[in-house]
């Protein structure tokens, strides 16, 4: 086997694990988690993940150990202090943990700001369409889900043998994550761990903003490897 298949073969097993890691983050914000989420992440062996990686290595540890001592009434915990933090309903100094970018992006704190068109203006461009109309265009979940989107898009840039596109693609990518969403989510991370009551999603917490400070490098080094693939 060439080192160039090869290359290629190692690019699209990175590109497919980000899809899948980035569809992860974005259900946890989204909604509560069922119990057979909860089992299957119980199940998942995260000593690997994120090896070398503070941030991750911390969010990882409390995932697990959380997990380790799940009971019957786990679910309802968990739902709760959901509910409480990313659903709004426990405040602290006035302030909410709602992770919609307006929020924490705009003067105002207010839903349905300038940085919601802004995320919809990219997501138009790049042909796609929220589905879910009640929820504003800028929450964290369809933010995470757009790049699993374009991690997807990007390997079958790469298996056609179309290099130029994947290279948009990951550029894109890049970008999106430092001004769409690191411009705003320390600042959502920082307000949320001090309302969360559970390790579980102080642990989320972590392992979001640790994943998407590596992701910028892997994405620059992806940019890299695909542009050596185009000359």
């Amino acid at each position: 086997m060439s080192d160039e298949v090869s290359n290629i073969k190692l690019i699209q097993q990175i590109l497919k694990g980000r899809r899948e890691f980035y569809l992860t983050l974005a259900g946890l914000y989204f909604k509560p988690l069922t119990q057979e989420q909860i089992e299957n992440m119980a199940q998942t062996d995260y000593t690997a993940f994120g090896a070398g990686e503070p941030l991750l290595e911390a969010g990882f540890n409390d995932i697990t150990r959380f997990l380790r001592k799940r009971h019957s009434g786990t679910r309802q915990m968990l739902a709760t202090d959901f509910t409480g933090s990313f659903g709004g309903t426990t405040p602290l100094g006035g302030k909410v943990a709602v992770p919609y970018a307006s929020v924490f992006l705009s003067a105002e704190g207010l839903l349905n700001q300038r940085p919601r068109s802004e995320v919809l203006g990219i997501y138009k461009r790049a042909q796609l369409r929220v589905t879910d109309r009640s929820t504003p265009d800028d929450h964290l979940s369809f933010e995470l889900e757009f790049l699993s989107v374009l991690s997807d898009r990007t390997v079958t840039a790469v298996e056609k043998g179309a290099y130029a596109e994947a290279l948009e693609q990951l550029e894109l990518s890049r970008d999106f994550i430092k001004e769409q969403i690191l411009s705003w989510f320390p600042a959502f991370s920082q307000l949320a761990a001090q309302i969360v009551t559970t390790r579980f999603y102080r642990g989320v917490l972590r392992v979001t903003e640790g994943y998407l400070k590596l992701d910028q490098e892997v994405l620059d080094d992806l940019i890299e490897e695909v542009a050596a693939l185009e000359r």
